[in-house]
């Protein structure tokens, strides 16, 4: 609506201008739904399986390559009370379930 318009409006009828202001009241509220659906969208398309529990086999093509590294050789291979905590198999016998 061109500025002209508007003020013929005002000028004319107290209905269609309250009419209107209710108008773009409502047009605001849904503009802020909208606005917050679209901050929701966003935050959603950005999680890959770093950040949530997402498995890897669900990351977007967008979400960075994970590292093709090799695991630690004392992270790979537990200690013996770290597998009789878990009940893997240990030296000892006294430890095995």
């Amino acid at each position: 609506m061109e500025r002209a318009e508007a003020e013929a409006v005002l000028d004319g009828e107290r209905e269609t201008a309250v009419a209107l202001l209710m108008k773009v009241g409502e047009l605001i509220e849904a503009n802020r739904r909208l606005e917050a659906r679209v901050a929701e969208l966003e935050q959603r398309l950005n999680r890959n399986s770093r950040n949530s529990s997402l498995p890897p086999s669900q990351d977007p093509p967008s979400a960075p390559p994970r590292s093709q590294h090799q695991p630690r050789a004392e992270t790979a291979a537990a200690s013996p009370v770290m597998r009789a905590a878990t009940g893997r198999c240990c030296r000892s016998s006294r430890w095995t379930r």
